[in-house]
Formats: C-alpha cells, sequence, structure tokens
C-alpha cells in the first residue's frame, strides 16, 4: 500500500515529507517537530484535499 506522487505531494504542502515506506504499512515521514511513524492508511486520509484547496484550485483553474 504505497502512496502516489499526488498524495505525497499534498502532503508535502502540510509539511510532511515521506523517507521510508515499510511493508507493514508503517510510513516514516520527517516533520517540523522531527521524524515521526505514521500508518499508511492515516496518510492517505490526510493527503485528501480539503474544500479550501478544492477551491482554490477551481478558482485558479477558472481564471
Amino acid at each position: 500500500m504505497s502512496l502516489s506522487i499526488k498524495q505525497r505531494a499534498q502532503l508535502r504542502t502540510k509539511g510532511i515529507i515521506v523517507r521510508i515506506e515499510y511493508a507493514s504499512g508503517t510510513v516514516l515521514c520527517s516533520t517540523p517537530e522531527g521524524d515521526r511513524y505514521y500508518a499508511a492508511g492515516d496518510l492517505k486520509q490526510l493527503a485528501k484535499p480539503g474544500f479550501c484547496d478544492r477551491l482554490t484550485a477551481w478558482i485558479g483553474g477558472a481564471a
């Protein structure tokens, strides 16, 4: 269960940089607070764009 490039980019905008994905579903990430372990499923939820992200993309695409 690996993260897509789009999901990694979305996480990067939130300050989470994926470093290592383990086969067990655990992911080592670098955050402003230091290195942290996350579950891959949790990161996929965090990578979903929020309402403001979609609104900004829509406005940017309409211009």
